[in-house]
């Protein structure tokens, strides 16, 4: 690598990083301020019963026209990440179409989380900013030679960062391991300078409207003989969620296939079920993100089957949400759900409740995105570095257990 290609793409990756947290920033600051407007200040000034209610289905409305008009945005992280691998590039002429929808979706209370839209906003600009830095240099550059690094690593970064996990684009270091030793290199190179950019700019960037980088505060753990014993059975009851999960996406998808036509009706649907559901629920509504943190301090007060049904609805009405239209991301619903359960579960039996939700949530995450070693990355940062060996445990276990005939046709 020469001199001057090096220095263009250490600066590539640099300008390349801090893109990404400007544009993760930006997103969730302008989903915070229409969020707010939607659920604090339009209330104040409209007293309207039933407000929920009818904010979700005004949102189901808005979301099927966008959809009709402007196609089905935005895009889901898979259909992105499938588009990578295929072309080493991500399409950018629909980022703001899925940008305007993505806002749109997540202000109106979806459960959902916001990392499906950013990975294609952030990747898609990635690509542009790619293709402008390649008409200032050489052809030959090693730019445009290893583009298709830096953009991969954007994508993982943007995931990392909406999970405040430094380390989850490590993945692909374990996945890609045929790698010669020249590119793993670049690859670490990319990786580290792109990560350091981007936290950089977005710690920076958070002070502005006071974002905490934390996600919850569960406290600090215990794992004693009790917990040893129980670590198996709060994995299969991990294991059980996720199928559960699995089965509300098919049975959801197979009844409103009939609905595909009628993007409108159908996400208007998805709105009156948020609404009446959060009505009841409030906790069930948005991502869960920050409802984790509501959850976490106010959970010794609520009933065992208040914290069991709160978790097994917020399954049921994620994959509502994707069935009727409303795209988004799943992961962050996934994680209040196991923790909720996992509540629910250490009030049920003597054993710690960090150990409890650690392990329970670890396990119904692995067993919905089959990406045990991302899952480990993205919750060690959420739960107690004391219990890494069982969740360790708790995200390969259930990819064995899915691999037994039984479990598949059930």
């Amino acid at each position: 690598m020469k001199f001057l290609g090096a220095g263009t793409f250490i600066l590539y990756s640099i300008i390349t990083g801090g893109m990404v947290g400007l544009f993760v920033w930006s997103f969730l600051a302008i989903l915070s301020v229409t969020t707010r407007f939607l659920w604090v200040d339009l209330p104040n000034v409209i007293d309207i019963g039933y407000w929920t209610l009818i904010v979700s289905v005004v949102g189901g409305i808005l979301i099927g026209l966008s959809q009709k008009y402007l196609g089905n945005y935005p895009r889901l992280t898979d259909e992105v990440v499938a588009e990578f691998k295929q072309t080493k590039r991500i399409d950018y002429s629909s980022v703001f179409k899925g940008a305007i929808i993505a806002i749109c979706v997540l202000s109106f209370g979806a459960s959902l989380g916001p990392e499906a839209a950013l990975v294609g906003i952030v990747g898609g600009l990635s690509t542009w900013a790619g293709d402008v830095l390649k008409s200032f240099v050489k052809k030959k550059s090693v730019v445009n030679e290893y583009e298709d690094i830096i953009i991969e690593y954007s994508v993982e970064t943007t995931i990392g960062m909406v999970f405040r996990s430094p380390l989850y684009g490590v993945t692909t270091f374990f996945e890609d391991r045929k790698d010669p030793k020249f590119i793993k290199l670049i690859k670490t190179l990319v990786y580290s300078i792109t990560t350091a950019a981007a936290f950089g700019v977005f710690v920076f960037l958070s002070k502005i409207d006071n974002r905490k980088f934390t996600i919850a505060d569960f406290g600090p753990a215990s794992i004693g003989v009790k917990e040893i014993i129980a670590i198996i059975p709060l994995i299969l009851i991990g294991v059980l969620l996720g199928k559960l999960y699995e089965f509300f996406g098919s049975f959801f998808h197979k009844v409103l296939k009939p609905l595909d036509n009628y993007k409108i009706v159908k996400a208007a649907i998805g709105g009156l079920v948020l609404g009446l559901i959060g009505t009841v629920l409030p906790l069930t509504l948005f991502s869960g993100e920050h409802e984790l943190t509501e959850l976490a301090a106010d959970w010794t007060h609520m009933s065992i089957y208040l914290l069991l049904l709160l978790g097994i609805v917020k399954l049921f009405l994620t994959e509502f949400c994707l069935s009727t239209g409303w795209r988004g991301g799943h992961i962050f619903p996934i994680i209040f759900a196991g923790v909720s359960i996992g509540y629910g579960v250490a009030m049920l039996f003597p054993i710690d409740p960090v150990t409890s939700i650690s392990i329970i949530t670890t396990a119904l995450t692995s067993a919905v995105l089959k990406k045990p070693i991302a899952v480990v990355l993205i919750l060690m940062m959420i739960f107690p570095v004391k219990l890494i060996i069982p969740m360790i445990l708790a995200a390969y276990l259930p990819i064995y257990i899915f691999k037994l005939k039984w479990l598949k046709g059930a």
